[in-house]
């Protein structure tokens, strides 16, 4: 069997299983620059870059200063009928809170301040671990990390910020505060980071040596052979042992992907999604009238206002996407009994954009978040979140979770049959 790249150097694993497909593959070394891949899904394995720990290190420093400088000051501030009102980052989340939308409130919090500071500081021990040579907390740290990674939504953030403050530019004068321009500090350390850090490469590094595994055979699945795959360091483990012996994570945690589960948790965001398009999203005060909006009603208004871009990406991401996302999965596990070896690369390529496309659902949640912290004037105007944002935002999750419990590995055994 071909393989893409070989020859290893002694402290690198010599075989590895993809999560993707479950096949087994022997790689060689990968040299800079140079990626070992899996022969039938192209899912990376393995890959070597060249960067500088200390340089990730600075990065990721940086990014948590910004952030924390970004919490203590003003963040947006706008005038209206001679009210001026300002905003904080972390009044995203406490307005929420404060009109008991607690769990609207800990979708913010985590998902655009704790999880990203959790990601950041977990690297950081990671690099520092690393110099002080303790695997064992480097190892903790990386394992968490990529446990996190999915969640980091600053950038959804940041978009559903912007959108916010077109909505309400011809109600008030608003003014960009130095909260905002840190925060926006923050987001590009935080991605240039994020898309920095190789993973499997940090694995090569930190990660329990382990026996190398005479039985397993190339080119075929790990499942044939009474194997496991890894899904956070791909290495190989037998049935019947629960921890990994290289990086520790749980395998038997992953026992939800399956397809009971991603079914339950569609029907679940499918059901959610009816009440999060009927009922109104936010309820806009402007004195003393109430006017409640629902997400197509927002995405009507802003393009009569003549902000049409900015309804088409509303309307993709709060309408198209959580609806497609659901009729994708669904056809998925429909069409999985009739797998054909040339169906299979297509298929994939539909559950990665879908898997990808999933948290910018969540920008309606955002803009809902900023406008309730930033318009509180009383009855002059106001902004409060409706019965449809609990239910929106719960749906957006179900249906990431879903994508993350859908097994990607039947299209293979399906298609083998």
């Amino acid at each position: 069997m071909s393989q893409k790249v070989r020859n290893l150097t002694p402290t690198e694993p010599d075989i590895l299983g993809c999560p993707r497909c479950d096949l087994i593959s022997r790689i060689g070394a990968v040299e800079i620059g140079q990626k070992a891949e899996c022969p039938r899904c192209g899912y990376r394995l393995l890959g070597k870059s060249e960067y500088r720990a200390d340089k990730l290190l600075a990065y990721s420093v940086t990014a948590v200063v910004l952030l924390i400088f970004a919490l203590t000051l003003d963040f947006i501030q706008y005038d209206s009928s001679g009210l001026t009102q300002s905003m904080t980052l972390l009044d995203a989340a406490w307005q929420l809170s404060y009109f008991h939308e607690k769990l609207l409130a800990v979708i913010v919090l985590l998902t655009v301040i704790l999880y990203p500071l959790l990601y950041l500081f977990s690297l950081i021990a990671v690099f520092v671990a690393i110099k002080a040579r303790a695997s064992a907390l480097a190892r903790y740290f990386l394992r968490l990390s990529s446990h996190v990674k999915p969640w980091l939504m600053v950038d959804v953030f940041l978009l559903g910020t912007l959108i916010s403050l077109i909505k309400i530019s011809g109600l008030a004068n608003v003014q960009l505060k130095l909260g905002f321009w840190l925060f926006c500090g923050f987001v590009a350390f935080l991605l240039v980071t994020y898309y920095l850090v190789n993973t499997m490469n940090l694995w090569s590094v930190v990660g329990k040596q382990t026996k190398t595994l005479n039985n397993a055979k190339a080119g075929i699945t790990a499942h044939e052979q009474g194997y496991k795959v890894c899904e956070v360091c791909h290495r190989l483990v037998s049935f019947g042992v629960s921890d990994c012996p290289c990086c520790g994570d749980d395998i038997d945690r992953h026992w939800w992907r399956s397809p009971q589960a991603t079914l339950a948790l569609i029907v679940a965001a499918t059901l959610l999604l009816i009440p999060a398009h009927w009922l109104p999203i936010m309820e806009t005060v402007r004195f003393g009238a109430a006017q409640p909006s629902t997400i197509i009603g927002g995405v009507i208004e802003l393009w009569q206002s003549g902000d049409a871009p900015i309804a088409a990406i509303v309307f993709i991401a709060s309408l198209v996407i959580p609806v497609a996302k659901i009729l994708a999965l669904v056809g998925l596990m429909a069409l999985a009994r009739w797998q054909t070896p040339q169906a299979v690369n297509h298929r994939l390529v539909l559950y990665k954009v879908t898997d990808w496309i999933g948290r910018w659902s969540m920008i309606d949640i955002f803009v809902v978040a900023i406008l309730v912290a930033l318009v509180r004037s009383g009855t002059v105007m106001s902004v409060y979140p409706g019965a449809a944002a609990i239910a929106f935002g719960a749906a957006v999750v179900l249906t990431m979770l879903a994508a993350m419990s859908f097994d990607t590995r039947l299209f293979w055994r399906e298609a083998e049959k």
